[in-house]
């Protein structure tokens, strides 16, 4: 099983995460990085395995708690859920064409174009 990383914008002056920022970050309480950049996280749909590896390694939910959450925050008015793309590499493409994009992939797909600021211990 590869291991998890949670990578960002090569270009956004981040070098390492907490994991609770990351949470707050994929949760939508947090919606700007500690210096000022706007957070863009991607997420990943259903069918794709590493979602749920993703929160089961983040928050220890599945994907329905997950989705639960979402659709209370949707349903409220409060927050959007971030768009989710079909694979690693839109995820890639995603985080490397938005300023404050963050996102999660497998630490070999991680490229030049991204910066791994935190990673799972297996």
């Amino acid at each position: 099983m590869a291991d998890l990383v949670v990578v960002v914008n090569a270009r956004t002056g981040v070098a390492v995460m907490t994991r609770n920022e990351i949470v707050n970050i994929f949760f939508g309480r947090y919606r700007q990085f500690f210096n000022g950049i706007e957070a863009q996280p991607v997420d990943l749909v259903d069918a794709n395995p590493d979602r749920a590896r993703f929160y089961s390694a983040l928050v220890g939910k599945d994907l329905s708690d997950v989705n639960a959450y979402w659709s209370r925050q949707v349903f409220s008015g409060r927050m959007q859920a971030p768009p989710r793309v079909n694979t690693v590499d839109e995820v890639l493409r995603w985080v490397s064409t938005h300023p404050g994009g963050i996102g999660f992939v497998d630490l070999s797909k991680a490229d030049a174009r991204v910066r791994v600021v935190y990673e799972f211990n297996p």
